[in-house]
């Protein structure tokens, strides 16, 4: 055990094998309670927060002499300092705009804005492969594009360019709303039927009407806001 926490002078197979599993158990942690949205939209003490904790954490595996116990103080107090940092971004906007960045407008009334585009070092090429994939291969049909600060490009097309929505055409919707789980690998879900009203006999019911006997044998189902249900069989 001390060769697995505490600094040695060489660490045998042992030693590694549990220094292994206490690194992976210590990354869970960090990516556990660090703040979730540096797993997602990256700013750039993100990224300063990732490279320091990766290497912070599995440094004791190339260094017997490092002790686990140090390791752990310096990851807490990397992950304080970051949530520390997101917390006087939302409270301040200036010191938000020096964290965060600024965003730039690339296009303008669909014109390129050259200089923001060498000053966000944006080559054109990658900005036309961000519109192809927001289905504008042409630049006249965009109206306005951003460099966000996460590090995406955000577009806005033109009102001749824009789908059509069932509001434009005055035809009414309902709201579908997220699906609710009825059944998971042949298991009924009691909680999720007594929100919506229902029992597992109008369950049964529903699913005979497409065939399904035995709810055993679905997988998945689920209903949507408008009552509708879908369903997949154990294959």
């Amino acid at each position: 055990m001390e060769s697995i926490i505490f600094s040695v002078e060489k660490l045998g197979t042992i030693g590694f094998v549990g220094r292994t599993l206490v690194v992976g158990l210590i990354l869970y942690i960090t990516s556990r309670f660090s703040p979730h949205r540096a797993g997602g939209q990256y700013t750039g003490y993100d990224f300063t927060f990732f490279w320091m904790m990766g290497g912070l954490i599995v440094s004791p595996l190339y260094d017997s002499k490092i002790n686990f116990l140090d390791t752990v103080t310096a990851a807490v107090t990397i992950i304080a300092m970051h949530y520390l940092i997101s917390f006087i971004a939302i409270k301040s906007r200036t010191f938000a705009k020096i964290v965060y960045g600024k965003a730039e407008v690339l296009i303008s009334q669909g014109i390129i804005q050259k200089k923001n585009m060498f000053k966000s070092l944006i080559p054109i090429e990658i900005l036309l492969s961000q519109l192809r994939e927001i289905d504008a291969p042409n630049i006249n049909e965009v109206e306005t594009a951003i460099f966000e600060t996460n590090g995406r490009i955000s577009v806005l097309k033109k009102a001749d360019y824009m789908p059509v929505t069932p509001a434009d055409l005055n035809i009414p919707t309902v709201e579908g709303g997220l699906p609710s789980i009825l059944i998971n690998d042949g298991k009924v879900i009691d909680k999720n039927l007594e929100k919506i009203g229902h029992d597992r006999g109008w369950l049964a019911c529903e699913l005979k009407k497409y065939g399904v006997i035995d709810m055993e044998n679905v997988y998945l189902a689920t209903i949507d806001g408008t009552g509708t249900i879908y369903y997949s069989l154990v294959k």
